[in-house]
């Protein structure tokens, strides 16, 4: 099969498009003389894995064959939401591939009109986001690409797609790597201009290629305002998304001009994609996508009381440090426990005896803490930070778990994980706690709480000056007492430390129940 044409682009051993045109086999006779004209291969090269790449009868082949010119398109067409869009469809998950497999058939609990809305949400989402989705009757990876707060996410795995033979198998295992966005859009960018200009020369009168042809232009001209809603994500489709940034917009000219400016000011931007991001539009891609007008005003409210030009003080500033999540062999909650214990040997005169006053952690620190009342009761708090705003924590005094001292402390200590160890590109932090925030941040930043409220050394003079194991609901509510921590969080962390076995966590818990 003669090649006319093919281009590689980006770096094989991280992230690179590889696309080649070739004599069609049909000679036309099966696509549009536009679609025959893109008949050829194409190779997706994530982390030296070439994702492409599948058996087919025992016979590997290299590249996924078919007509090109769709998968073009697709790219030009969904270039936004599929480079800016995070927040999935119908549930929170740590990466796309994932979390759309777990939730592609709706719940049985749900009426007919729920479960047709959770379809078309989740459909949408995929037609925007799964390589699949431009295939077209070809034999392509099952690959979504997504944003992740300052990241790019590429994740695959081995669903097989409508029509494709069962003797058909891709090779890679699922997995799923992040990158920093401008490695991602401008191999695609460079490997779509490529195949669009020589498709062009061969074909210089088709409308449909000359179409192409400018959407590709247009992507280094589009406004950024436009990418700005995709990370937002205040909507579950193109409309709505934007919908519901233009009335942000709207509700925020209550604040002058410069706090405004201030609200959606971005850093280090390509002119291909959303680099870092502005503080509202990574607030708000932790939030529910109907975020209500009096929350919207609360937290923009939050971001411009931080807004300074010197940022954080040096006690601050001299602990944070960007600590990633994924790539990590260690779970989200070992994590935690290590950054926790790398944290409290940085702190001296934090503790009064059995306590540990995390208050006075975070007035040390210089982050500033309020409390509000946010109609949306599943936000446990926000962590905001960045170059030109203190640190602040604002916990919502609606949240079930905040009803008590107990329950604040570990909001605050939760968000200090957040504080410390978040922050994307430019050192930018928003983050609303919730169910739709990352659950591996949100597992990771528990475990750190639970570590720095219950210190190991305390947890372990505690244990030894009781007369017998831990063996009864009362026994942790007496530990967590002298900790001033929650009943459940006691209990999660004395099992983590080994004080406790799974047979007995669940047996306490059933006690604690008839109390």
């Amino acid at each position: 099969m003669a090649t006319h044409w093919e281009r590689l682009a980006g770096d094989k051993s991280a992230f690179a498009i590889k696309i080649a045109f070739m004599d069609d086999p049909d000679e036309g006779r099966g696509a549009s003389a536009d679609e025959s004209l893109s008949w050829g291969g194409f190779q997706l090269w994530v982390g030296g894995w070439n994702l492409c790449a599948h058996l087919e009868e025992g016979e590997l082949a290299e590249w996924a064959h078919w007509y090109l010119l769709p998968l073009l398109e697709w790219f030009v067409r969904e270039w936004n939401p599929l480079l800016h869009e995070e927040r999935l469809p119908c549930r929170a998950a740590d990466e796309a591939w994932t979390g759309l497999r777990e939730t592609r058939f709706p719940p049985p609990a749900l009426d007919a009109a729920q479960e047709s809305a959770w379809e078309s949400s989740w459909h949408g989402w995929w037609s925007r986001h799964a390589i699949q989705a431009a295939r077209e009757g070809g034999i392509f990876p099952d690959v979504i690409f997504r944003r992740f707060r300052d990241t790019i996410e590429v994740s695959w795995g081995d669903s097989r797609g409508q029509g494709v033979p069962d003797h058909v198998t891709f090779a890679a295992r699922p997995g799923a790597i992040r990158f920093e966005p401008k490695h991602v859009a401008g191999p695609i960018y460079d490997a779509i201009k490529g195949a669009v200009t020589h498709l062009s020369s061969v074909a210089p009168h088709s409308e449909r290629i000359a179409a192409l042809k400018r959407g590709a232009r247009s992507l280094r001209t589009q406004k950024q305002d436009s990418r700005l809603a995709w990370l937002a994500g205040l909507g579950v489709d193109k409309g709505s998304v934007h919908r519901g940034w233009n009335r942000f917009k709207r509700q925020i000219t209550v604040f002058p001009k410069e706090q405004q400016n201030a609200l959606l000011a971005m850093s280090g931007n390509s002119p291909l994609v959303v680099e870092g991001s502005c503080h509202a539009a990574l607030m708000f891609g932790s939030l529910a996508p109907n975020v209500t007008k009096p929350d919207v005003l609360v937290l923009a409210e939050s971001l411009i009381r931080l807004t300074s030009p010197d940022g954080d003080p040096e006690a601050m500033a001299s602990r944070c440090r960007v600590a990633p999540i994924d790539g990590s062999d260690d779970p989200p909650w070992s994590q935690g426990y290590a950054l926790a214990e790398e944290f409290q040997e940085s702190l001296d005169g934090c503790t009064d005896g059995e306590h540990v006053d995390v208050e006075a952690i975070l007035e040390h620190l210089g982050v500033e803490v309020d409390g509000a009342e946010l109609s949306d009761e599943s936000i446990r708090g926000v962590a905001i930070a960045g170059p030109r705003h203190r640190s602040g924590i604002l916990w919502n005094r609606n949240n079930h778990f905040n009803a008590d001292v107990r329950g604040q402390r570990f909001t605050l200590a939760h968000e200090l994980c957040h504080l410390l160890f978040d922050r994307g590109i430019g050192q930018r932090l928003a983050i609303a706690s919730g169910p739709w925030a990352p659950p591996s941040l949100e597992q990771r930043a528990n475990a750190f709480a639970a570590m720095l409220l219950m210190p190991i050394g305390t947890v372990r003079s505690i244990v030894a000056g009781m007369n017998e194991p831990i063996a009864t609901a009362q026994d942790v509510s007496t530990i967590a007492g002298r900790l001033e921590t929650g009943f459940h969080a006691t209990l999660r962390h004395l099992r983590n430390l080994g004080y406790v076995d799974d047979s007995s966590r669940q047996r306490i818990e059933a006690g604690r129940q008839r109390l």
